[in-house]
């Protein structure tokens, strides 16, 4: 399980870190590109526009799996400080339920989506919508794994929490 838990890990930070950032570094150049052929030139190009579309989707998509990572965003949470860890657990549970309620849902409707836009193909580079749009797919997967896991780790936290509490009431009898 640790095993399955590190290569998902690190292909979770591959996919979430180094290839929004190469996607950038793309819409970045092709941008710049589009300028130069445009201004300098006096003749542009239609290609980086696409290219520079398609990368700021990859970006916004996979990097906000990275945002959505546990307390790496920022939070309102003047109502959960203030109840006590209990109920703070329970909202935890609550939460992780309708992400996963919600994301399993759409599921359906994400496999129809890609069922029609690998059909379509983008109007210069002749690329396949679906390919455009998979990180959205990939997004929702990566969240439903985290979530998945942090519901598992909660519960293990707790179980041994009670261990704990019930070992060291066994020990003062």
């Amino acid at each position: 399980m640790q095993a399955i838990r590190k290569t998902g890990g690190v292909l979770l930070k591959t996919v979430e870190l180094y290839v929004p950032a190469l996607m950038f570094l793309a819409l970045f150049i092709s941008f710049i590109l589009q300028i130069v052929s445009r201004y300098l030139f006096r003749n542009p190009l239609v290609w980086p526009y696409e290219v520079a579309q398609f990368g700021y989707v990859w970006v916004i998509l996979l990097g906000a799996g990275y945002c959505s990572r546990d307390d790496d965003h920022i939070v309102f949470s003047v109502v959960y400080e203030s109840v006590p860890e209990r109920l703070r657990t329970i909202f935890d549970y609550i939460s992780d339920v309708l992400t996963l309620l919600i994301f399993g849902v759409s599921i359906p409707a994400l496999v129809s989506f890609y069922a029609f836009f690998f059909t379509r193909f983008s109007t210069v580079l002749r690329i396949p919508l679906g390919l455009v749009y998979l990180p959205f797919g990939i997004y929702t997967v990566s969240t439903m794994f985290r979530v998945f896991f942090s519901m598992v780790d909660r519960a293990r936290a707790s179980l041994n929490k009670r261990k704990s509490a019930a070992a060291k009431g066994g020990e003062a009898r």
